[in-house]
């Protein structure tokens, strides 16, 4: 059972950090970061790589300390308590070094003891699911089996809170979708908590109900999926006098002489009637837009769809 603060009746954040910033040398990776998770929600984590999304993750896991602040997970704080945050929770490192002659069977049977709640029955499912081979040395392991094998590990124990990094980055569409399928077959589990840190747009449209983009270690935008997903809307249109127009709202403007791209994150039916009624604007259009214009509409660089350069990770119970 995990152990929940409760105040006057009501339940904390399965997650949450307060001033929380890391620095690596002069490097300030993660800028006094306020943020909260509750349980039940499925959070992507957007940004750019080096905005300190992986490190986040390795400070939840206590595998890193902060210099300031703190991050607590069910009320525990999670570098004091580490050992105890770990026991609650399903971390799928970008990498992880394990012994070069393990097998899959071989981890498993490392990780069992440091999880009282780990379920053979589970985790052959998994293995199921996942179609992995447990004679396989973790060495030779695909791309893709090393991502499965590694959410097989991390959900055999049914923890509350999954942390994912980049768990889709470069895998074949059957292993994405064997993946995702394990991943939404946990969330079926009553109360289940998943943070995942992606580039996969496609994914966290099928999986996500919030969305957080982080930019230089801070929250730039912080929205439910949902609302997000109605309110992002790209506008080209043409405008004179352009020097002195101005559009409704404040989205984010692309101008080319009296050719404009209006990028919102907040679009609502008033702007376009606006938009339509303005005797300088014509040729309206609207493009196709998805998540990734959420990185323009903030006001940040959009962020490739490639894998981030990996922190390693040590060989511990995860």
């Amino acid at each position: 059972m995990s152990e929940r603060v409760v105040v006057n009746t009501v339940v904390e954040p399965v997650v949450q950090t307060a001033g929380l910033t890391v620095r690596f040398g002069k490097k300030t990776v993660l800028d006094r970061l306020d943020a909260a998770f509750d349980e039940g929600t499925v959070t992507a984590i957007l940004g750019r790589n080096g905005t300190g999304k992986s490190t986040l993750l390795r400070v939840l896991t206590g595998f890193l300390p902060a210099t300031a602040g703190g991050a607590r997970i069910f009320g525990m704080d999670c570098w004091s308590r580490g050992h105890d945050v770990r026991r609650l929770t399903g971390y799928v490192p970008d990498r992880m070094e394990l012994p070069r002659w393990m097998t899959v069977e071989d981890h498993f049977r490392f990780l069992e003891p440091f999880y009282p709640t780990w379920d053979r029955a589970e985790e052959a499912r998994l293995v199921r699911e996942l179609d992995l081979d447990r004679t396989a040395r973790v060495r030779d392991l695909s791309k893709g089996q090393r991502e499965k094998h590694l959410l097989a590990a991390a959900l055999a124990h049914r923890p509350e809170l999954l942390l994912l990094d980049e768990p889709f980055s470069g895998l074949d569409p059957v292993a994405r979708k064997q993946i995702l399928a394990a991943v939404i077959g946990h969330l079926r589990d009553e109360g289940r908590t998943i943070l995942v840190v992606t580039h996969s747009m496609v994914d966290v449209e099928r999986m996500a109900d919030r969305i957080v983009l982080l930019d230089e270690g801070r929250v730039r935008l912080d929205r439910d999926a949902e609302s997000l997903r109605r309110g992002l809307r790209r506008v080209a249109l043409r405008a004179s006098p352009a020097a002195a127009w101005t559009p409704p709202g404040a989205p984010r403007v692309e101008r080319s002489g009296d050719e404009f791209v209006l990028a919102y994150t907040d679009w609502t039916d008033a702007y376009g009637r606006s938009l339509a009624a303005d005797p300088a604007v014509s040729d309206i259009r609207t493009l196709p837009s998805g998540l990734e214009d959420v990185y323009a509409a903030a006001g940040t660089r959009a962020a490739p769809d490639a894998s981030p350069s990996a922190e390693e990770v040590p060989c511990a119970a995860s």
